[in-house]
């Protein structure tokens, strides 16, 4: 039996106890089956950054098998660097099929994924077009974008009916399960009726999802496939307290508010257990190791912010850049990032150099406003205090909200889940995984020990992996 082949089911920010306590509950069997039988270990962030770790600089280090230092990418739009490519492109190129669903810095597909054997290609959802392979799936794209996009603590049923429901119908003829338009169903129901929160709208995304991953995999069997979820972050950010309220020591949030939703991390690790169910179903029929992978994971926040109220949402860029006096012309080009980021390129160096000076002196030294540069892309994180439902300040002065190209957002959860080093990696259907004594792996392990399994040599700058899988 050939096992020099596989899937990867990139996690965002799952640590080991919400898997384990979830499993505990009955909810996530195939987790619980991993843990008995040993087959997952912590990965652990191992270089030192100089500010907290965040997704796309960890999965950027995961996926390279090199430090911050040297690939240089913490924001989803900053340039990746051609000296130390992603694991996956080092297998393309190495004459090993690839098929991918998301992976973050897969885009734009036209630089990403032009040079090897790709066997369908759907960009992480920070792509600056719709661009897909096979063609016929671009309106599922252009739905992953908006949703993106509009990414905020605003999340309702007339967003679900107006973003999901359209795409289901333009996706009909590409096969799309009727199980998971049932799903769906219910899950707009549920919503609608009040039962669950309508935060778990945002579930659909990752039901489409993960539909069209299996479908392309089984389609075009790879050797390597690939998909990123967001999902069970997003559900730990908002709602860690919910689950874990001793975590703090002191009260937050009232008890009804907690009984409300206790239930959206579980509800989220329930789905991904469902999907690995099938997914391992297909990898035993067809001779593939199964893996899950976290770059990192989430705990209990430090400083749990139960008085911000509003978030303020950057709409139109360049509205919001005309009332912060940008002169630049043209404006630059607006690249994918989550909010509350802003990534813009310059497409010059000396631009972006200006832009970001500029950037800067509006933020004042502002706590939540951080301008970070790399060449000729400009990150801004940006954050502004609310004057009332219409008005914030901005440059010291209060200004209209919508007139500036920015929404403001009632919330009433904060973010109790910070960034921890720990994650996971797990392994299913592999002969010769091992678990270290300490079941501890580094991260920057991971790439090497992916391009070992599926036979390719580890570049120069990979260090020799104590991970197998």
């Amino acid at each position: 039996m050939d096992f020099r082949r596989l899937v990867v089911i990139e996690v965002n920010e799952v640590p080991r106890r919400v898997l384990a306590d979830v499993a505990a509950m009955g909810r996530a069997p195939f987790v619980k089956q991993l843990l008995d039988d040993d087959q997952l270990v912590e990965s652990v962030v191992s270089e030192q950054l100089p500010r907290e770790m965040y997704p796309s600089q960890t999965w950027a280090s995961l996926n390279t098998g090199v430090p911050w230092q040297d690939h240089q990418v913490w924001w989803y739009g900053d340039p990746k660097p051609v000296a130390f490519p992603l694991y996956w492109q080092v297998a393309a190129r190495s004459g090993r099929s690839v098929g991918l669903v998301n992976t973050l810095h897969s885009s734009p597909l036209s630089v990403q994924c032009t040079d090897g054997d790709y066997r369908f290609v759907i960009p992480d959802c920070f792509a600056v077009d719709a661009d897909t392979m096979p063609d016929r799936y671009r309106p599922f794209q252009e739905l992953n974008l908006r949703l993106t996009r509009a990414n905020s603590r605003k999340s309702d049923l007339r967003s679900l009916r107006s973003e999901i429901g359209p795409a289901v119908k333009a996706m009909a003829g590409l096969g799309l399960s009727g199980s998971t338009v049932a799903r769906l169903g219910r899950l707009a129901a549920q919503v609608a009726s009040g039962r669950v929160p309508r935060e778990r709208a945002r579930s659909g995304q990752f039901l489409i999802l993960s539909d069209v991953f299996l479908r392309l995999l089984t389609g075009e069997a790879p050797d390597l496939a690939v998909m990123f979820t967001n999902h069970v972050a997003a559900a730990m950010h908002r709602y860690w307290y919910a689950l874990y309220p001793d975590d703090f020591g002191a009260e937050h949030y009232p008890i009804d508010w907690v009984a409300r939703h206790r239930d959206e991390i579980p509800a989220a690790v329930e789905l991904l257990d469902r999907f690995l169910v099938r997914l391992d179903e297909w990898c035993r029929r067809n001779e593939r190791t199964l893996v899950v992978v976290s770059s990192m994971g989430q705990g209990p926040s430090r400083d749990l912010e139960s008085d911000q109220t509003h978030d303020v949402v950057i709409v139109d860029p360049a509205a919001f850049l005309r009332a912060v006096g940008v002169e630049i012309e043209p404006l630059p080009l607006v690249r994918g990032s989550m909010v509350p980021n802003l990534t813009l390129d310059c497409e010059s160096t000396n631009r972006a150099v200006r832009l970001a000076a500029h950037l800067a002196g509006v933020g004042g030294g502002h706590h939540r406003w951080r301008v970070d540069r790399v060449g000729a892309v400009v990150t801004l994180t940006y954050g502004m205090t609310v004057v009332d439902p219409e008005a914030v300040i901005l440059d010291g002065t209060s200004v209209n909200a919508a007139a500036a190209g920015l929404e403001i957002h009632a919330v009433d959860d904060h973010s109790s889940g910070r960034h921890i080093p720990e994650g996971v990696v797990a392994v299913a259907n592999s002969p010769s995984f091992k678990q270290p004594a300490d079941r501890q792996v580094d991260y920057l392990d991971f790439a090497p020990a992916v391009l070992d399994l599926l036979g390719v040599a580890r570049l120069d700058h990979h260090q020799v992996p104590v991970l197998q899988l």
